[in-house]
């Protein structure tokens, strides 16, 4: 192939594209008045709806010209927002959308919803110095397979060698993967804004993947496959206490102390937070749980209040009202509260 057919390709290919583009035009559409208008082409179907967060299932109209099914809801706060079309009854992904919800249970696109003064807590501000995302793959002996992870490190650790930084282990709800808190949560762009404003200190943010069972080889012997769930320990526990904190500390510029570690998760992962921590008080002193709670049961924890809030420099637990695991945290709170822990 010449060069001249090769640019006349080229020329086609990108002429090509942009009339799809122009064709098939943006999904969604938002409004200087919060409002957001969704569009879907699609020929074939009968019936398309659009689920998104803020208002639930609403049924879509086609317009007969143009093959596209519309609708307009709203207004809704600026933020990001799972969505998905409803095509048939069958839920799928906008396929225009590149941005979508990491999760192993649903398959949603995600919706932003900028705001216009550039307030909230994850927006890319200028004149903020960025810090890096890496993923990592290591070896588990515990799972006897690969796991993975993603590793925040803030704007200075290219900068500086000689530094060591305190470590957040962050993990992520149930069926949701380790990218969950970057592509939706965006915590490093809330982290490089914090530090930035200096309302937080630096710090390396690890994201496990809070499912290893999944990665762990099936066995002829089914009692002796330890369940990934049960109270936070188990697969998961083993992978992240003998796995992924030796290899953290191995690979990144850490302090290895318990005064320099922290843990936290949501949902299922706020369950393996705790429980992790409670369990280790030893590694942490540090603990975090978004809307989650755990075991009542964890022995020389709730028994010896004296002892366990002497090694505890942070016990923070928040949840929803409307959160369908409210009832559980508060009366995990409560608990704690009975036994006289100390927790904000």
């Amino acid at each position: 192939m010449n060069k001249v057919t090769c640019s006349l390709l080229i020329v086609m290919l990108c002429v090509s594209l942009t009339g799809w583009a122009q064709q098939t035009g943006s999904s969604t559409i938002c409004h200087e008045d919060g409002t957001v208008t969704f569009q879907y082409h699609n020929d074939h179907a009968k019936e398309v709806l659009v689920d998104v967060q803020f208002a639930g299932r609403k049924p879509m109209t086609r317009d007969a010209a143009t093959g596209l099914w519309t609708v307009t809801l709203g207004p809704a706060a600026p933020d990001m927002y799972p969505y998905c079309f409803i095509v048939d009854g069958v839920s799928v992904m906008d396929p225009q959308n590149p941005q979508y919800f990491p999760n192993e249970g649903f398959k949603n696109s995600l919706l932003e919803i900028k705001d216009p003064k550039g307030n909230l807590p994850h927006d890319i501000r200028k004149d903020v110095q960025h810090g890096r995302l890496e993923y990592i793959h290591y070896y588990s002996k515990s799972l006897g397979a690969t796991n993975n992870a993603i590793v925040y490190l803030p704007p200075n650790y290219m900068r500086d060698y000689q530094k060591k930084y305190p470590v957040f282990y962050l993990i992520s709800g149930t069926t949701d993967t380790e990218e969950v808190y970057y592509k939706v949560g965006r915590v490093n762009y809330i982290l490089d804004n914090l530090i930035a404003e200096k309302a937080a200190k630096e710090m390396i943010v690890v994201l496990p993947y809070g499912n290893p069972m999944k990665l762990k080889p099936a066995s002829a012997d089914k009692t002796k496959e330890a369940p990934s769930l049960a109270v936070g320990g188990g697969v998961f526990n083993d992978d992240l206490i003998n796995d992924l904190m030796p290899y953290i500390e191995q690979n990144y510029r850490t302090q290895n102390d318990r005064n320099h570690r922290a843990i936290g998760g949501f949902s299922r992962g706020g369950n393996q937070a705790l429980y992790n921590g409670l369990t280790h008080l030893d590694k942490f002193s540090y603990l975090c749980s978004y809307s989650s709670f755990t075991s009542t049961d964890i022995p020389n924890v709730y028994d010896n209040a004296a002892d366990t809030n002497g090694k505890i420099h942070l016990f923070w637990l928040g949840v929803g009202t409307d959160d369908f695991l409210y009832g559980n945290a508060r009366d995990y709170m409560e608990f704690l509260d009975k036994k006289g822990i100390r927790s904000v």
